[in-house]
C-alpha cells in the first residue's frame, strides 16, 4: 500500500508539475506582449489553503470523487475575500476542488485573452476590466449564462440592474462579483480640527469645491488638502456621465464643467493636488489619504475595505466617513456611475457545470455574505448583505446611507473597441490635465479621435 500511494503522489506531482510549467510558458510568452513597460508579476497556482509552493494541501491533489476546476484571479494572496470564498464553496461543495490561478494585477488584462487564445480549458475566469470583457466576447472565448441563470432560476433583482449593464447584444457572459461605485470618503480628525461641519451626501460641486477651500492649509510638506482626485481618466470623466451622454458619443463637450472645476480647485485654489506631481510619481491613492494629506477624497466603495483593513495593521490611525458623492445641479440624485467585476465561464471550461455552481456561489447571497461580511460592497445586495457590510467593525456611521444609489449608470461601453477608445481618452485627458492643450481643444481632439475609431 505504501508504494502504491508513493506511486499515485509521484504520478500527482508530475502532473501538477506538467500543469505548472504549460502555464509559465503560456504566460511567458504574453509578457512579451504588453503594450507598458510595467514590471511584470507572476502567476501562482494556489489552493484554498494557499500557493502551491508553501501549501500542504497543494501537493495533496484532488480526493478520489471530486472534479477539479480552474478559478483565474488576480492578487489571490493580498485580497482578503478569495481564500474566504474558495473555503467556503468547498466546504458546502465537497465533490469539487478550486484550484486558483494567480495572476499578478498589472498583468492580468494582458495574460488573460492570451492564455484563452491558446485553447487552455480554465473554468472560471474573474473579469478584471469592461474592456477585455468585451473583447473576450466578440473573440466567443467566454460561454453564455442566460440559460443557466433561467435554469438555476437565479434571481436578478438583487443585483439592481448591473446584470443589464453588462449584457452584449441581448446576452449575458458573467454574472455581477462586485459592482463599485464613487463615494466621498472625509477625514474626521481634520475637519474636527478646523472646526469645519463634515460633508453632507449629494452636496453640488460648487459646495464641494467651497468645502474644499476651506479645508486647505498650510505650505510645502505640511500642507492639507481640501480634495484629492486621482489621476485615472475615469477618475474624473464619470462625473459628466448621465443618461444622455456616454464615452462612446465622439462629442465630448459635455465634460467641459468638470475639466474645468478640476483645474480650477489645482490651479487656482490649490485644494487640489498637482496632476503631474501624483502622475510623475506615481502616488497610489490610498497614500494621502492614509497619511492625512487630505481632507475629501473621491474614491470607489472598494476603499472603504481597504481604509479598515490598513487601520487594522496598524499602518494607519485615519479616523473617516463616507457620504455620497457630490453632482452638479442639474443632474438627478441618487445616480451612480459604476464599473461592475463579472466572474464568467470559458467558453472551452474543462467542467462548465461545476463551473457554474461556482460562479452561483461567488456572485448569488452566499458570495456576497462573504463579501458583505469583510467590508466590501458586493453586486448582489438584499437587506442581510447590506446590514452584513454596514455592521463590519471599523465601518463608519452613516455608511448606509453612503453607498445608496437608485440607479446606476454603467462607466465602460460595451462595445468591441472600449479598449482603444480608453486608450486615446487617457491619452488626451492627460494632456489636458497637465496644460498641454486647453480644455477645449483637448475634448475636440478627443472627439475626433474617438469618431475615426468608431466610423462615426
Amino acid at each position: 500500500m505504501e508504494k502504491e500511494e508513493l506511486m499515485r503522489e509521484q504520478r500527482l506531482w508530475k502532473k501538477a508539475m506538467a500543469l505548472t510549467c504549460a502555464a509559465a510558458c503560456a504566460m511567458t510568452t504574453l509578457a512579451g506582449c504588453g503594450s507598458n513597460g510595467g514590471t511584470q508579476s507572476g502567476q501562482t497556482e494556489t489552493t484554498a489553503a494557499g500557493t502551491a509552493a508553501g501549501s500542504e494541501a497543494a501537493s495533496e491533489g484532488t480526493a478520489e470523487g471530486q472534479t477539479e476546476i480552474t478559478f483565474t484571479v488576480w492578487d489571490y494572496t493580498t485580497t482578503d475575500y478569495w481564500q474566504k470564498l474558495v473555503e467556503g464553496f468547498e466546504a458546502e461543495n465537497p465533490d469539487i476542488k478550486v484550484k486558483v490561478m494567480d495572476i499578478g494585477a498589472t498583468d492580468y488584462d494582458t495574460k488573460i485573452p492570451v492564455l484563452l487564445s491558446s485553447g487552455d480549458t480554465s473554468d472560471v475566469i474573474t473579469i478584471k476590466s469592461m474592456n477585455i470583457y468585451t473583447s473576450l466576447v466578440e473573440k466567443n472565448q467566454l460561454m453564455p449564462l442566460d440559460e443557466m441563470v433561467q435554469t438555476s432560476g437565479v434571481d436578478m433583482a438583487p443585483y439592481q440592474g448591473a446584470d443589464e449593464g453588462i449584457r452584449i447584444n441581448d446576452q449575458l457572459y458573467g454574472l455581477p462579483f462586485r459592482n463599485d461605485y464613487y463615494i466621498l470618503y472625509y477625514n474626521k480628525t481634520l475637519f474636527d480640527n478646523a472646526g469645519v461641519e463634515y460633508p453632507k451626501s449629494d452636496m453640488t460641486w460648487d459646495e464641494y469645491r467651497e468645502l474644499a477651500k476651506k479645508m486647505t492649509s498650510g505650505e510645502g510638506n505640511d500642507k492639507i488638502y481640501g480634495g484629492y482626485c486621482h489621476t485615472w481618466p475615469g477618475s474624473l470623466y464619470r462625473w459628466g456621465l448621465d443618461e444622455n451622454h456616454s464615452m462612446a458619443d465622439g462629442d465630448y463637450t459635455f465634460l467641459k464643467p468638470v475639466y474645468e472645476m478640476f483645474l480650477a480647485m489645482q490651479n487656482e485654489d490649490r485644494s487640489e493636488m498637482d496632476y503631474g506631481t501624483l502622475k510623475t510619481g506615481n502616488v497610489h491613492y490610498s497614500g494621502p489619504f492614509y497619511k492625512e494629506q487630505v481632507a475629501m477624497e473621491l474614491m470607489g466603495t472598494w476603499f472603504a475595505n481597504m481604509i479598515i483593513n490598513t487601520k487594522n495593521k496598524g499602518e494607519t490611525s485615519v479616523e473617516w466617513g463616507a457620504v455620497r458623492a457630490p453632482r452638479f445641479a442639474d443632474q438627478e440624485p441618487g445616480t451612480a456611475v459604476s464599473n461592475p467585476t463579472p466572474i464568467a465561464i470559458n467558453k472551452n471550461a474543462a467542467h462548465p457545470e461545476e463551473a457554474w455552481r461556482f460562479v452561483q456561489y461567488l456572485c448569488t447571497e452566499p458570495g456576497a455574505d462573504i463579501l458583505a461580511s469583510l467590508g466590501t460592497l458586493p453586486a448582489y445586495q438584499n437587506e442581510k448583505t447590506i446590514d452584513t457590510l454596514v455592521n463590519v467593525e471599523g465601518m463608519p456611521e452613516g455608511f448606509r446611507d453612503a453607498i445608496e444609489a437608485d440607479k446606476f449608470i454603467l462607466e465602460c461601453q460595451m462595445i468591441p473597441e472600449a479598449g482603444a477608445l480608453e486608450q486615446i481618452v487617457s491619452e488626451e485627458h492627460d494632456l489636458i490635465m497637465l496644460g498641454a492643450n486647453s480644455v477645449d481643444d483637448g475634448l475636440a481632439k478627443m472627439g475626433e479621435r474617438v469618431k475615426k475609431l468608431l466610423n462615426k
